[in-house]
């Protein structure tokens, strides 16, 4: 059996983007939502997508694209709770910044820095004080150098290195 085309309509918001809703299983109800801005001298461009993957209310992941229609960010629900608790950042195409709420309270406690789409350095906040207490530098997928930071003045007072 072939798959069913999905679903689509289309209409303007308000602030002028032309918005075509997907309905992606024909349940009637659209998962993903794309936002273009329309233009003169080329084909519209996608600005922003929505998408809700539980197949419940609301968004889950919604991406964020620049003028080349490169993505520049991400903003994901991944707990499906209703709050973002992932953001992911993109320059030139490249994979730069995780910020991460582990913990689910509001505050994003864990940062992910990459360079060419490999994983370079975390910065953690394991107290919830809102100050980074755990460095982590990592090469080739592996922790090379560690810091800790147990009195809260900012400064790393146990270090490990391989």
């Amino acid at each position: 059996e072939a798959a069913a085309t999905p679903e689509t309509t289309e209409r303007v918001t308000a602030d002028g983007l032309t918005l075509v809703e997907v309905d992606l299983n024909g349940d009637g109800v659209p998962e993903v939502f794309n936002y273009y801005r329309e233009r003169s001298q080329a084909d519209r461009l996608l600005v922003k997508r929505e998408a809700n993957i539980d197949g419940r209310n609301g968004i889950d992941v919604t991406s964020f694209y620049d003028e080349a229609g490169a993505l520049t960010s991400e903003e994901i629900d991944g707990d499906f709770d209703g709050d973002v608790d992932w953001k992911d950042t993109y320059m030139d195409g490249q994979h730069t910044l995780s910020e991460i709420d582990t913990d689910s309270d509001g505050d994003f406690d864990l940062t992910k820095f990459f360079v060419d789409g490999e994983l370079v350095r975390k910065e953690r906040d394991t107290t919830n004080n809102g100050q980074v207490d755990l460095w982590e530098l990592y090469e080739d997928g592996k922790v090379v150098k560690a810091g800790r930071d147990t009195s809260g003045d900012g400064n790393i007072d146990i270090k490990m290195e391989r």
